[in-house]
């Protein structure tokens, strides 16, 4: 075999090894002499195979020339396969007509019996495998066809030099003794490997490492390079293949890699983005080896900023260089800009109306420009206080507004960071502080950028003017003050009525505290989940600090943590754990504070009036999130609807507030809470996710006792 060249050609990702030319077998001659399995002519093989290589290595440079721009397997192998499968069957014939012509002019096979069978000229191969692969045994009657089928048989362990493979027949006193001589190809002493670079040299060769110092063996050669063209395959380089593969006299095997580098990336289609926003979304550059997996999720990502429409890429040969590739992106544009006019009821602002203007593409550059202004008349305010207030109405009637300006600048500066840039005012019911108005004016801008290994790292810088006003002469239901004033003699803080109403004033002196806050917020997040939106297995996390400088007012600055982890226990169940903490150093205003309850805190309990705000805030929650059981496999279009719109929840929620310990005992506010419960999720088109929770206390408040209670909101409680 070490006289040979073995010559490679690459189709349909894959290399087959040059069939060499195969002679025609067994001349049998007399029963007392050897048949040979032997090459017709010595003066036709050379040239023969000569042709054969140069046939061979034209249809190498005219499968390189023809590789097409998509991933469509061709059917070259099958055709080549068809090829060897003529050789064989040619060889069979011939094989058979040698030794019918051998074996009937001399000695009748009736009667005869196989005396032994013996096998020599092996080495390295053992006489045990070759003889795994005979099916003549001893004391088997002699049957030539059989024997033919034996000889085949070894030649297709792939470790012998067909030309000199020879059977031996002798007659003795028990029947025949048929000695079957074998030589093996050249021992593999090494293996090499050219053009690898996304897959380590050591990989490689540990597939190939059971080759070594047994003979040539074309089909495990063949094997194994299917092994290694499968490995890149699975990590996404679906462009990898063996191109060449050489073994010289001394053994060394040769195999060059051809990976697929992109040569060029092409982008057409379209007509307002900037080539770059799309260059800048791929992170498959020229000169890198092409990766299905790693584009795939760059295009999906692409698609998912709102430029495009459709989306299309293909392969082709670079004109400059046959052996890389030209990667070729179309995009289809959709409209980006957009003014929108709307209005609805909210139980917090009441009727409002609202208009938007904007564009996610500005400029052609991906920037995105908005602007967004809301008024409510707070109408509905008192719906809202009913339902998740017990002591007097928390969220005031009052009219109300919000606008807000924001620009979006990603790869800022060609990078892979962004800019985020907002200007915003805000007169809305305050959520923390209880009959209260805030007014919020500010501005702010933030930086992002991923950091790799799922990090992505935050810095914002924000500057705003908050002030509170004291609506609670709205509330007919109760004099505020007079109530605080109560609560402070029946808790003993205060033993007579003057006392008392000063301690329940400079509370609510207190609470209404506002100022002008210059506010740096660096922060840290890591992010495994498998989707931002509604996510079954991952892990998200969030570290946070907010020091902010008082203007006009104390400073102070606050730490945050979060950790959330979904684990996936079927295909439409998940188990979703989050544990949030918070804490604050200065003189953190009440309007900046943590708050147990709210749209998002504790269900069961009243979202503001059945528990605390405070300085520091520790809250868990467990959550199992499932389909509902049966619906998916019902035949009914109602159930199936029910099935993809629904969810079913089974959640266990617990906190404790610490901090603010007068104005929560004031306002008779409990720090500590746990519930159960169950809810549902239903997901609604161009509104999203409405939560319905119904929870039980498992700790009474001093307000609500235990009694279970609704919470009703949007979105999940925690993403």
């Amino acid at each position: 075999m070490q006289d040979q060249l073995f010559s490679y050609y690459s189709t349909k990702g894959r290399c087959l090894p040059l069939v060499r030319r195969l002679a025609s077998w067994f001349a049998l001659i007399l029963i007392n002499q050897p048949f040979l399995i032997a090459a017709s002519s010595a003066e036709t093989t050379s040239s023969d195979l000569t042709t054969e290589k140069a046939s061979l290595d034209s249809a190498s440079v005219n499968n390189d020339t023809n590789k097409q721009a998509t991933f469509s397997e061709t059917v070259n192998d099958n055709v080549q396969t068809g090829s060897r499968d003529a050789e064989k069957n040619q060889l069979a014939m011939q094989t058979k007509d040698s030794m019918s012509a051998g074996i009937s002019g001399a000695v009748s096979e009736n009667g005869l019996t196989i005396d032994d069978v013996k096998i020599e000229g092996n080495r390295l191969v053992s006489t045990e495998d070759i003889m795994g692969v005979v099916k003549t045994k001893r004391g088997d009657k002699f049957d030539r066809d059989q024997v033919m089928q034996d000889l085949k048989a070894i030649n297709n362990m792939g470790y012998f030099d067909d030309r000199n493979l020879q059977v031996v027949p002798e007659l003795t006193t028990g029947g025949v003794l048929l000695k079957i001589r074998v030589q093996e190809n050249a021992p593999i002493t090494e293996f090499s490997f050219q053009g690898n670079k996304v897959l380590p040299t050591e990989d490689i060769s540990k597939v190939f490492a059971q080759q070594l110092g047994k003979p040539q063996n074309l089909n495990q050669l063949s094997a194994a390079i299917d092994k290694v063209e499968q490995a890149y395959h699975e990590k996404g380089f679906v462009l990898a293949r063996v191109t060449d593969v050489k073994d010289d006299p001394d053994g060394s095997v040769g195999l060059n890699i051809n990976e697929g580098e992109i040569d060029k990336i092409v982008i057409s289609g379209n007509k307002k983005t900037k080539d770059f926003i799309v260059r800048n979304a791929i992170k498959t550059k020229p000169g890198m080896v092409y990766n299905e997996k790693e584009l795939t999720a760059d295009l999906r990502k692409l698609y998912g900023n709102g430029y495009f429409q459709d989306i299309r890429r293909s392969l082709g040969p670079s004109p400059d260089n046959p052996d890389k590739y030209t990667l070729k992106v179309e995009v289809e544009e959709k409209r980006s800009g957009s003014v929108g006019l709307g209005g609805g009821l909210d139980t917090m602002t009441g009727p409002f109306g609202s208009f938007t203007v904007g564009d996610n593409n500005f400029r052609g550059r991906g920037e995105i420009l908005s602007l967004t202004a809301m008024a409510g008349t707070g109408m509905a305010g008192n719906i809202n206080s009913t339902l998740s207030s017990g002591a007097g109405q928390f969220i005031p009637n009052v009219p109300n507004y919000q606008v807000q300006a924001t620009f979006v600048k990603p790869n800022l500066g060609g990078s892979d960071a962004s800019m985020s840039v907002s200007g915003f005012g805000r007169m809305l019911p305050s959520l923390m502080i209880m009959d209260a108005q805030q007014r919020t004016l500010g501005a702010g801008v933030t930086f992002t950028k991923p950091l790799g290994n799922n990090f992505n790292a935050n810095l914002g810088f924000t500057g705003e003017n908050t002030s509170m006003q004291d609506v609670s002469n709205l509330d007919t239901s109760q004099n505020l003050l007079s109530s605080m004033a109560t609560r402070a003699i029946q808790t003993g803080m205060a033993n007579n009525a003057a006392t008392a109403t000063a301690l329940a004033q400079s509370n609510r002196n207190s609470q209404l505290k506002g100022g002008t806050f210059v506010s740096v917020s660096p922060s840290l997040t890591y992010d495994t989940r498998d989707s931002m939106i509604d996510p079954t297995k991952g892990t998200l996390l969030r570290l946070s600090t907010t020091p902010s400088l008082g203007l006009s007012g104390a400073s102070f600055a606050k730490l945050g943590a979060s950790a959330t982890k979904y684990i996936k226990v079927t295909e439409n169940t998940t188990i979703a754990t989050n544990i949030q903490a918070g804490t604050s150093f200065g003189g953190l205003p009440q309007f900046a504070g943590y708050n147990l309850g709210g749209w998002n805190g504790l269900r069961g309990y009243r979202a503001f009036t059945d528990l605390g705000s405070g300085a520091s805030m520790l809250m868990t929650t467990a959550e199992l999130r499932t389909r509902i059981p049966f619906l998916g496999q019902a035949d009914n279009k109602i159930a199936k609807t029910i099935n993809k719109h629904v969810r079913a929840v089974a959640f266990f929620d617990a906190g404790e507030i610490t901090g603010n310990g007068t104005t929560n005992s004031l306002l008779s506010r409990a720090t500590i809470g746990a519930s159960v419960g169950i809810g549902l999720r239903v997901s609604f088109p161009m509104i999203g996710v409405i939560r319905i929770d119904y929870g039980m206390p498992l700790i009474s408040t001093l307000l609500g006792g235990m009694t279970p209670r609704f919470t009703i909101g949007f979105g999940e409680k925690f993403y």
